[in-house]
């Protein structure tokens, strides 16, 4: 981390209240990561997010987003577009894809 000072900011906008997206992972039956995902509208602050994401994690892996924009709530199979600032954890898929290791190996290799 690096921390740099500066003077104060004269925003073009700000949003009192923003969407906070919240996504829970935890591996299901076959070891795959599963996912449960929120919108939290209309929170008081970042402090409300977080109280309402450790009553709820029950020890599942955690992500929250604040959204960029100002995207009304869809019914639930309508996907959300808009982006996400990350505010706290990480996607254990991008980890996992990380970590994966392949090897090849030519024909002329094999004995």
């Amino acid at each position: 981390m690096q921390i740099h000072a500066t003077v104060h900011a004269e925003n073009s906008s700000e949003e009192d209240s923003p969407n906070f997206r919240v996504n829970f992972w935890e591996h299901d039956a076959y070891g795959s990561w599963a996912l449960d995902a929120f919108v939290l509208t209309d929170a008081a602050d970042i402090n409300e997010v977080l109280e309402w994401v450790e009553s709820n994690r029950a020890g599942r892996r955690v992500e929250v987003f604040v959204e960029a924009g100002d995207e009304p709530v869809k019914p639930f199979g309508e996907p959300r577009t808009s982006d996400l600032l990350r505010l706290l954890g990480s996607n254990p898929n991008a980890e996992e894809e990380e970590r994966l290791t392949i090897t090849f190996v030519r024909d002329t290799d094999v004995g």
